[in-house]
């Protein structure tokens, strides 16, 4: 049977600013899947990053708007 070595994830938010213009955030995360680990963990784990990734990307863009 084979195994999980690597979790990857990636995530992209596009938010439409009017005018024709919009914010594009993208974050991607790979991580490492150890053994006696549970990929499913893991898996949940890169998810949680790329989701805070794009939450702070969002609230640094506002300060350029």
């Amino acid at each position: 049977m084979s195994q999980v070595k690597e979790i990857s994830v990636g995530f992209t938010y596009t938010k439409n600013l009017g005018n024709y213009e919009s914010l594009k955030v993208d974050a991607g995360v790979v991580l490492t899947v150890e053994p006696g680990e549970d990929p499913a963990a893991v898996e949940a784990k890169a998810w949680e990053h790329v989701r805070k990734s794009i939450k702070r990307g969002l609230e640094t863009a506002k300060g350029g708007f």
